[in-house]
């Protein structure tokens, strides 16, 4: 199945006559949209201009994701598809977590493939594609130093103009088995509190609306000794952020089970700038899939923790992620996750058939489940989860919400399109002719399977829905 790009990254265009043009794509989570704002930025300010025709860049970079299946033949997939349409003489280079953890492996592999920048040497890029284009040898940069490198990109460097995403931690050291994050992106390092507040207000000054705190595992702010400047927990982080930013809405993924605590649900309730939604992926909902997996936890500690998101003040909602097919997994251990899925009520829930990561514990295990079977298990999930989602959702139905309108809808000219505090896509129908970027009042009269669709009520900040 070929990856559909996340984005294609937008630059402002410098001013520097017969400036040689750059085209990134970009695959896979907000961390590598993130890591392609920040490539850009690098490369704009070494002369590059941005173009949205791969046939007339300069310089193609494929910003590559490794958690679904086969990460590294879609990218050679993609590079030959490159291959065909790139104008000669253009370099081809691949970064990110399929650049990390395949290198040297994807030149062998793809002789056209210049350039291979890993996850930790982003920052780096310009000198790098300077090498590159200063010789006839590929150049390959895959250190994994495990040194904080936290970029702050200006709120003008940035592709999106009203939703920001900011790296608070990167790395993991909880070691799933079947995960390749740490290989990928190293040990935990969490970036100094005083550098990300004032990476906020900068981008409140700016006019944003929303921001993303991004890790691998939040949760995991500041536990390391792996930190810059003054040391706190992640809770701490998020009141000092909601009191002291500017940001009127604040969102943070992904939280990892074993770290979330009441402190964050605590922090959600008293602060209205905290967007009510957590993302808390179980996996699974067998306590022996789960300690195989190394999650730490029990399905009934997870329950535990959903109890304390579900029993808050405000109306959290929760999503999640669920793997079916484990090495092992039995049809007992997936009766179990159905009743986990069943009682924990989660308002979206991402489901995978498992696949094997190279350097992952779970790698070596022999995959016991046949792919028939994977396959039965997913799609018996999903349609237990869309009913779960369908009744969820209906409390939404003639509620009026507040929505971040990001423009015109996909499907209609006619409609807006936005979303809300608790992260759902909203379309509506408003008769002002612009409302792009700001945060209206929508009242909710249909509920479709992925998403809200309602009438436009007023324009101005309210409720936190």
């Amino acid at each position: 199945m070929k990856m559909e790009p996340v984005a294609s990254i937008v630059g402002a265009p410098t001013s520097r006559a017969r400036a040689k043009k750059y085209f990134i794509e970009t695959f896979g989570c907000q961390m590598n949209v993130l890591d392609s704002e920040r490539a850009g930025a690098q490369l704009r300010r070494c002369g590059y201009q941005w173009t949205s025709d791969i046939e007339e860049a300069d310089l193609i970079l494929l910003n590559t994701c490794a958690v679904r299946e086969r990460p590294a033949e879609k990218a050679l997939v993609r590079v030959s598809e490159i291959r065909r349409r790139k104008k000669p003489g253009a370099i081809i280079g691949i970064m990110g977590c399929v650049a990390q953890a395949e290198g040297r492996r994807l030149i062998e592999r793809a002789p056209d493939v210049r350039l291979i920048v890993g996850t930790q040497a982003v920052g780096h890029l310009a000198a790098l594609v300077t090498k590159v284009e200063g010789s006839d040898e590929a150049v390959v940069d895959v250190r994994a130093p495990n040194r904080p490198a936290f970029d702050r990109l200006a709120p003008e460097e940035r592709r999106q103009r009203h939703v920001a995403y900011v790296t608070i931690i990167e790395g993991c050291d909880k070691f799933c088995t079947f995960c390749i994050v740490p290989f990928t992106r190293g040990r935990e390092r969490s970036r100094a509190p005083e550098e990300i507040l004032a990476e906020l207000q900068a981008l409140a000054a700016a006019g944003y609306k929303e921001v993303h705190l991004l890790g691998q595992n939040v949760n995991s702010y500041g536990r390391s000794r792996r930190i810059e400047g003054r040391r706190m927990g992640f809770a701490e982080l998020l009141e000092l952020l909601a009191a002291r930013s500017g940001i009127p809405r604040i969102k943070f993924t992904t939280s990892h089970p074993r770290d979330f605590d009441e402190r964050i649900v605590r922090a959600i309730e008293r602060w209205p700038q905290l967007c009510p939604w957590v993302h808390l992926p179980p996996q699974s909902g067998s306590d022996r899939v789960l300690a195989a997996m190394n999650r730490g936890y029990t399905a009934e500690e997870y329950l535990q923790k959903v109890a304390l998101i579900h029993g808050a003040s405000r109306d959290i909602s929760l999503t999640g992620d669920v793997i079916v097919g484990f090495p092992g997994e039995t049809d007992e251990d997936f009766r179990q996750t159905v009743r986990l899925v069943e009682q924990a009520q989660f308002d979206g829930l991402y489901i995978f058939k498992y696949s094997p990561r190279p350097r992952t514990v779970a790698a070596r295990w022999v995959d016991t489940v046949p792919e028939t079977v994977k396959t039965e298990r997913l799609m018996e999930l999903v349609e237990i989860q869309r009913e779960v989602q369908r009744r969820r959702w209906q409390r939404y139905l003639g509620k009026t919400i507040d929505v971040l309108v990001e423009g015109r809808s996909a499907k209609s000219e006619k409609h807006w399109s936005g979303h809300t505090p608790c992260h759902k896509v909203v379309n509506f129908e408003s008769s002002m002719e612009n409302l792009e970027g700001l945060i209206v009042k929508v009242e909710v009269t249909k509920i479709n399977p992925h998403s809200l669709f309602g009438r436009h009520v007023e324009s101005r900040e309210g409720s936190t829905m």
